[in-house]
């Protein structure tokens, strides 16, 4: 018996030894698995992060380069070519580039963004940086070069080139951007603190492919920078990075040339940029984190062997479940992430990963890809007069015919409401077009079942494509896509539209407008509505206006084209009538003497059922809490209406602008006698003022032909009870032509430019 019990001890020692050293080596692996998978992720994070600086500079340069180009007198002019510096650099942010430099082929700097004072050297003579400059002639992409003292800066710099070639390929200019990557790094590292905080001792490091350091976290503490710089690493990165030149990331454990101490980390690979990304972390944390995770059930198994091992059953029976379930919950993550719920299709998020592989594939091979973007025509309609089931119905229709009509290789998304998007691989413009327009036929000649009912839909399309001799970012693409398609809704729907081009200055000044929207810089500036028969100022006509970065005040006719193509002009709308209600009811507040506003409201903005019922809380809000109590239904507020945001028929605008009218609101219309639409704006819809055309009023001063006219204008509305205001007076003269006229009120420069309040 006692045997028995000792045999059964001993042999229950040795299956808990055993046990016990399974346990450890499964802990051994998962902290490995655990400690390489966020090596991997958090430089995959990084190489995004790196890459994304890296194309932005790369942008900003290249848009630089065609606009030099495109104004060779800046060349002759060197004094007009330093604040076209400054401002490329504000772009790209001051305190990351250091500075924008300007040499020819050969070496000579001729322009740079530093102070007038500084030298202008030439490259040839140091052969250090002249390398780079050779290497960045042999590339049509941005050159990341070794790291230098910058012989303007005198300091350790990385240089990022590009030569700008002519049409025959011939390099023209260099142009040269001096940064500090160790600044981008220690931004990173405060990105990611919470993994810095998990595995102490992580370092970050970008390397270029031939091995040289460019800029290293934590920075190195060393006084021999040259040495740091200089020495082409041959350690455990290095090697594993050349060992494989044709793969995109991978894994290295070993000594690196930093501190020699045994290190795991992951790299990867930016081949379009010449650089490879790295994190590392001490090997010696993989022993704590196993010790850390394995001290507990080590205690528990020598304490008490027998609920171990039935701790360990129920712990491995669940650790099963929970691998199922995470197994389960990855598929269903994934198609949440990447499929729309409702069609099927991908999404936004699935879409873009199929873009980058096609823009990818497209810049190494110069085989280009094309974009369609359509949606439905008058889709809310289905949405008001059926549903949103019935909507959805239709939108599961339509993605069945996109299914079964497009190649295997064609990608389709929904991408956002009633939009849809195809990427095309391997096709020019010419055949998405033709593609895009056999899917309008499809759609038009295809009875959707609606309700209980069938209904014929139509669609429009905007087709943009990528071409070896234009290579836009899939950004510029999109926004190609975006503005094709609204060129093919304003030209009557059901229709294809081709992307008809824009320069990289447009580009560049889209991008502005965003960032301007985004950072709130819209402000209103208000001009005077002046009385002319008393010389009173009777009301403001608000107008938007762009404050720069720098705090230039930017006027709405230098972006609001850029805002039209790119369908941002009801954000503007929406950020200008916010302002002019605030303006409003604090001059009420202030005075009591409520006084006209008079706010641009475009097609983009009216039409958007959400904007108008935001336009109209917000009103709602003021109007209750303003202390001059305006609960009537004459409100100060006056929207502009005019013939040039083409609208549509007077029925269309009148169901628009209804529900503000039904508030008090009143309607202006701006340019009159500019358009035969503006007769049938004042015939159809309950006008209360016209805004006569500024140059007509700038030809009444001087001409009876044109006097008649407005005279003409003015007894007409007076007939219908309509105020009249002359625009574009800006001298004495027109004033009393137009007083004398009979002309109701004034507005022009000649009683003030428009004013951004303080």
């Amino acid at each position: 018996m006692q045997r028995r019990l000792r045999l059964g001890f001993w042999l229950l020692i040795a299956l808990t030894l055993g046990f016990g050293a399974w346990l450890a080596w499964i802990n051994w692996q998962r902290q490995s698995d655990m400690l390489r998978t966020t090596l991997r992720v958090e430089t995959a994070f990084l190489a995004d992060a790196t890459s994304a600086y890296l194309d932005r500079y790369e942008m900003v340069m290249a848009a630089l380069g065609d606009e030099l180009q495109a104004r060779p007198q800046l060349l002759a002019e060197p004094r007009l070519l330093r604040p076209v510096l400054q401002r490329y650099r504000a772009l790209l942010g001051a305190d990351q580039a250091l500075a924008i430099n300007l040499s020819t082929p050969d070496g000579q700097v001729f322009a740079t963004s530093l102070p007038e004072d500084t030298p202008l050297p030439n490259f040839s003579t140091m052969p250090e940086i002249w390398e780079g400059i050779r290497e960045a002639q042999q590339t049509q992409r941005l050159e990341v070069g070794r790291a230098v003292i910058g012989p303007m800066l005198h300091r350790w710099v990385i240089p990022l080139r590009l030569m700008v070639k002519n049409a025959a390929g011939q390099p023209q200019w260099l142009i040269a951007v001096p940064v500090e990557l160790n600044d981008f790094l220690d931004r990173w590292r405060r990105s990611v603190a919470a993994a810095q905080y998990a595995m102490p001792g992580m370092s970050i490091a970008l390397m270029r492919a031939d091995g040289y350091l460019l800029a290293r976290w934590p920075a190195p503490t060393t006084g021999d920078l040259a040495q740091f710089y200089g020495t082409r690493r041959q350690g455990a990165l290095a090697r594993a990075a050349q060992d494989a030149p044709q793969a995109m990331s991978g894994e290295f454990s070993g000594r690196v040339d930093s501190d020699q101490i045994p290190r795991l980390g992951a790299w990867v690979r930016l081949p379009h940029d010449g650089v490879v990304v790295n994190m590392t972390v001490p090997r010696a944390l993989l022993w704590r984190n196993f010790w850390r995770a394995y001290w507990p059930a080590l205690t528990i198994l020598a304490a008490w062997l027998a609920i171990l091992w039935l701790a360990y059953r129920l712990v491995s029976r669940q650790a099963e479940r929970e691998r199922a379930q995470l197994s389960d919950r990855a598929d269903i993550m994934y198609r949440l992430a990447n499929q729309d719920s409702l069609t099927g299709l991908l999404n936004r998020r699935g879409m873009g990963e199929h873009l980058q592989r096609a823009h990818e594939l497209a810049r190494e091979t110069g085989v280009g890809y094309a974009l369609v973007l359509f949606d439905l025509d008058h889709f809310k309609l289905i949405n008001d007069g059926f549903g949103h089931a019935a909507g959805d119905a239709v939108l599961q229709q339509v993605a069945h015919l996109l299914q079964t009509r497009v190649r295997r290789e064609d990608q389709v998304a929904r991408w956002g409401g009633e939009e849809f998007l195809l990427l095309l691989p391997a096709s020019t413009a010419e055949t998405a077009r033709t593609t895009a327009e056999k899917l309008r036929e499809l759609i038009a000649h295809t009875r959707m079942s609606v309700g209980g009912a069938e209904l014929r839909l139509t669609a429009s399309f905007g087709v943009a494509a990528w071409e070896p001799q234009r290579t836009p970012t899939i950004a510029e693409l999109l926004g190609q896509c975006d503005s094709a398609l609204y060129n093919a809704k304003a030209g009557g729907r059901n229709r294809v539209a081709l992307f008809e081009g824009q320069s990289a200055h447009d580009y560049l000044r889209g991008f502005t407008l965003k960032r301007a929207i985004e950072d709130d810089r819209i402000r209103a500036a208000y001009q005077p509505l002046v009385s002319l028969a008393d010389g009173r100022i009777v009301g403001y006509e608000a107008l938007a206006r762009l404050v720069s970065e720098n705090g230039e005040v930017i006027a709405a006719g230098q972006f609001i084209d850029v805002a039209n193509r790119l369908r941002l002009e009801h954000h503007i709308d929406a950020r200008v009538s916010k302002q002019v209600m605030a303006h409003c009811s604090q001059r009420l507040n202030q005075t009591g003497e409520p006084v006209k506003y008079m706010i641009n409201c475009s097609a983009d903005f009216l039409s958007r059922a959400e904007d108008v019922q935001t336009l109209l809380g917000r009103a709602q809000h003021y109007c209750q809490t303003c202390a001059a109590g305006l609960n009537g239904t004459d409100k100060p507020l006056v929207i502009e209406i005019t013939e040039r945001q083409l609208i549509g028929d007077a029925e269309a605008v009148r169901k628009l602008v209804q529900p503000l009218i039904d508030f008090g609101f009143q309607l202006a219309v701006d340019d009159f006698g500019s358009g035969y639409s503006s007769y049938l704006y004042v015939l159809k819809l309950p006008v209360r003022y016209i805004k006569i055309e500024a140059e007509l009023v700038r030809q009444a001063a001087g001409s009876e032909r044109a006097r008649t006219m407005v005279r003409s204008i003015n007894g007409m509305a007076h007939d219908l009870g309509i105020l009249t205001i002359a625009e574009g007076i800006e001298d004495a003269a027109t004033a009393d032509a137009m007083r004398q006229i009979g002309v109701d009120w004034g507005q022009g420069y000649y009683w003030g430019k428009p004013q951004i309040p303080d």
